[in-house]
């Protein structure tokens, strides 16, 4: 039986976003340079912020697709708050997040989900929870396991609990993100795509294979700082 470190590593030699031969994964130097590199991209992005954005969500369970514009507030590591308003100023989505607890809302389809890291997968997904909160809180977070030079791209292998993410560093800045939910009995249970065009305040496309979920995040503008009530928990009916 394939162990789980066996299968980790043997997803480095699958390739990024776009499945492909290339050369060895095992590259001592580039891992020194992704480990390096990883640091520096995420220092740059202040553990406390607050960013304008406009989001737009598509599902083959939504009637029509969710578009709305907001902000949300960014504690790292575990605190965030997003509320993006719709037509009319109405509430389109509120997203309450610390630790592991959180709370979604979208009021649009009638739906909240509260719950915390023993709330089974199968009732988180649909709504892009997780992949929110990893990518505000721990952009490209997880254990370096390998990393690989392609021409002027740094190709990277990260382990992070029950994901497994294998992204590009692009030389132009973008980034492509190819996760992959894991389960020891399982194997792989769903997978998950990232386009952006950098990390921290840049343009995001993200998809789902199981609910061919698909969200566009742009953010519009950050500023330093965010305001304490922003992390306050939401009252029930609040």
């Amino acid at each position: 039986m394939k162990t789980l470190a066996a299968a980790l590593l043997s997803f480095a030699l699958a390739g990024c976003a776009v499945e492909k031969a290339g050369p060895p994964a095992l590259d001592p130097a580039a891992f020194v340079e992704a480990r390096a590199r990883l640091a520096s991209l995420t220092r740059d992005i202040p553990a406390e912020r607050t960013e304008k954005i406009s989001l737009t969500i598509e599902a083959p369970y939504i009637p029509a697709g969710i578009s709305a514009r907001g902000a949300v507030a960014v504690r790292a590591p575990d605190s965030l708050r997003m509320i993006l308003l719709g037509p009319g100023g109405t509430t389109a989505m509120d997203l309450w997040s610390r630790g592991e607890r959180f709370r979604f809302a979208v009021p649009a389809i009638d739906r909240t989900i509260v719950g915390d890291a023993g709330t089974p997968m199968e009732e988180r997904r649909g709504l892009p929870v997780d992949f929110l909160r990893w990518w505000m809180l721990r952009p490209l977070g997880g254990r370096l396991l390998a990393a690989r030079r392609v021409g002027g791209d740094l190709e990277v292998l990260l382990d992070d609990g029950g994901r497994v993410t294998t992204a590009t560093l692009k030389d132009d800045g973008n980034v492509l993100a190819h996760r992959r939910w894991w389960s020891d009995e399982r194997g792989v249970v769903d997978e998950e795509w990232l386009e952006a065009t950098g990390l921290g305040c840049a343009t995001v496309r993200y998809r789902q294979k199981s609910t061919s979920l698909s969200v566009v995040a742009v953010c519009e503008s950050r500023r330093d700082g965010a305001s304490a009530k922003a992390f306050d928990e939401p009252k029930e009916g609040g």
